[in-house]
């Protein structure tokens, strides 16, 4: 039975990847910054405390799991809204930006690449944003959100070369602008549903070779 440890599974799109991995069959170690939240209607999910901003959950959460395998590490709590014009920013929030966006996924990797390495799928997989691609950037603004998406990209593709040689594939999503709280709430072009089996099909098929790579949740490469 593979196994997955999913971050930010509160709500949206992570809890949406946790009840996923569980009605196909897999191991899910899924992660809450509030255990308020847990999925309860399922007995094969195992569930954690995991602040993403917080040094000792991580610490924590290791010391639980140990040299555990784990097939997918899949980086998915992340925050944003920062819709402040310039003479407005809030300079506070766009620091917790970086650490929940940026920050968060480099620990997330640094704690449990051995566990990942030591399984039979190796895969690491983080959801990002177009909107951290600069060549794509045509409207501006959301200052704070896209610096931090972009860092974040170009951290994994450091990373995908630095795990390379322990057969470690690292990809880098886009969900879409996808039906949650975080998303479109409503009026988003994607229901959360759809995004996520879709990119559950885009990890599933990556191989070594397209390692350090971002796409769109359909399959599209996009431009850094």
């Amino acid at each position: 039975m593979p196994s997955v440890l999913i971050t930010g599974c509160d709500a949206g799109i992570g809890r949406e990847f946790a009840k996923q991995y569980l009605e196909a069959g897999w191991e899910v170690l899924a992660t809450y910054r509030s255990l308020d939240n847990v999925i309860t209607d399922s007995k094969k999910v195992q569930n954690f405390k995991l602040d993403v901003t917080v040094a000792s959950d991580f610490s924590d959460l290791k010391q639980k799991l140990g040299d555990k395998p784990i097939d997918l590490l899949l980086s998915n709590a992340g925050i944003g809204l920062d819709v402040a014009k310039l003479g407005a920013l809030d300079f506070d929030y766009v620091k917790q930006m970086y650490d929940v966006n940026t920050v968060g996924p480099l620990r997330l990797v640094d704690t449990f690449a051995d566990n990942v390495a030591a399984s039979d799928m190796r895969r690491i997989a983080t959801i990002t944003s177009r909107m951290g691609s600069i060549n794509l950037n045509l409207s501006g603004g959301h200052y704070g959100y896209r610096a931090s998406k972009a860092g974040l990209n170009a951290m994994m593709r450091s990373l995908a070369i630095d795990l390379f040689d322990r057969g470690i594939t690292v990809v880098s999503i886009h969900p879409g602008w996808v039906d949650t709280a975080g998303g479109g709430a409503g009026n988003a072009a994607v229901p959360v549903a759809e995004s996520v089996a879709s990119m559950r099909a885009l990890i599933s098929k990556r191989g070594n070779h397209e390692t350090g790579q971002l796409f769109a949740y359909d399959g599209m490469p996009l431009p850094w």
